[in-house]
């Protein structure tokens, strides 16, 4: 929002409608709105809110309007289907269309091309071709290594997804029955840990300020991570390779298929209490509308609007390998990245230690194992929301 700052007033001059608007740190504005929500307050018209980690619940508990009549009568200036495919989804329940993303973030590589050019490597396009790759060009007795990813089990997570779905795997299928002991998904483990032991010492305990000063001081080829985080990478002041940058989509899966993340960091919604939603509606359509839309990405925003990536402003500022990459992954990721269940923390957790499980060295029956009584867990986890 706030890059519409000294707009809003124009907004407000031509509809008519006042805004208040409340500005809070992100967890401060999730428990105003639970606690002005759950006591039946009329007091907010729109909510902000985090698609993946709220909607099971905040739908469940009534606080959404659905949005799909004011979509529908706004026609084709809006643009409802111009927005990612994943970005609809991951903001729509059971045909309710209950947000509008507006920040958004993908799965993507960035690699070295010194260092590429150096060892006379190509961009992995696969699984396999990315293993390879990162095998060549790890030579610690010169300090380069193959790749930095988030090694620590409960922040791997979110970037281990994308490996998951590239073997087929995913926390759990469609009935709510827990899959991560799947053969599956005891391969793409095993892959994620043998991918980070190419990377520095402690890879394998690496976070995710480890692996960005990995890559920005050069000392890794290729990182692999969400595509908000380029600005790290570009910051001349802060990056030593801000003038070596690559830009690739994340390596087709062993499946077969393409399957990075995007999600929806931030979507806007009304407040199933609101006493002004056609007004509030009117906010949204403006704030979420293609010129806003572009005004947002000029302000360092990611864009979940397919046109947002192809305009004209956008591409004078932004690397067009970039620009590509994210609008490619846009139109075929899946729209989580993480467990989106109602207890996501609980089953994430979980995850995370089957993570550092495969970190550890376990491999095939042992892993295997180990693995069983943790998706048990989760399995609790999911039938207790049934």
């Amino acid at each position: 929002l706030a890059a519409q700052d000294g707009l809003l007033e124009e907004f407000e001059a031509a509809s008519g409608i006042t805004v208040n608007l409340e500005l809070y740190e992100f967890q401060e504005a999730i428990d105003k709105i639970n606690i002005t929500m759950a006591s039946g307050g009329s007091d907010i018209d729109v909510i902000c809110y985090r698609p993946i980690q709220e909607t099971a619940t905040w739908y469940k508990n009534g606080y959404f309007a659905p949005l799909n009549d004011y979509v529908a009568a706004s026609g084709g200036d809006y643009d409802y289907e111009d927005f990612f495919p994943s970005a609809r989804s991951v903001t729509t329940v059971d045909g309710n269309i209950v947000g509008i993303p507006y920040l958004t973030e993908c799965e993507i590589m960035w690699y070295n091309t010194e260092l590429f050019a150096k060892y006379g490597v190509e961009v992995p396009t696969n699984f396999d071709e990315l293993l390879e790759t990162a095998q060549k060009l790890y030579d610690p007795s010169n300090n380069v290594y193959g790749i930095s990813l988030r090694g620590e089990g409960n922040a791997a997570v979110t970037q281990f997804s994308g490996f998951l779905y590239g073997f087929g795997g995913d926390f759990y299928d469609e009935n709510m029955n827990a899959t991560m002991n799947s053969p599956e998904a005891l391969a793409a483990l095993e892959y994620y840990a043998d991918l980070c032991a190419l990377g520095p010492d402690g890879a394998s305990a690496a976070n995710t300020t480890d692996s960005i000063n990995w890559f920005n001081t050069g000392i890794t080829a290729m990182r692999i991570d969400a595509s908000a985080q380029t600005w790290n990478h570009a910051d001349p002041e802060s990056s030593l390779v801000y003038d070596k940058l690559g830009y690739a989509r994340f390596p087709m899966g062993k499946n077969g298929k393409y399957t990075p993340y995007n999600i929806v960091a931030w979507s806007i919604g009304i407040s199933s209490t609101s006493e002004n939603k056609g007004a509030a509606w009117e906010f949204i359509k403006w704030l979420t509308g293609k010129e806003m839309d572009v005004q947002a990405m000029l302000h360092n925003g990611f864009s979940a609007r397919t046109s947002t990536w192809a305009d004209e402003r956008v591409g004078e500022y932004m690397d067009p390998t970039l620009a590509a990459v994210i609008a490619e992954t846009g139109e075929i990721a899946l729209p989580y990245d993480r467990p989106h269940n109602e207890h996501s923390s609980e089953v994430r957790a979980i995850v995370g230690q089957m993570i550092d499980l495969a970190q550890s060295g376990l491999r095939g029956e042992e892993l295997a194992a180990e693995v069983e009584p943790l998706n048990a867990q989760i399995q609790e986890i999911l039938d207790s929301e049934k």
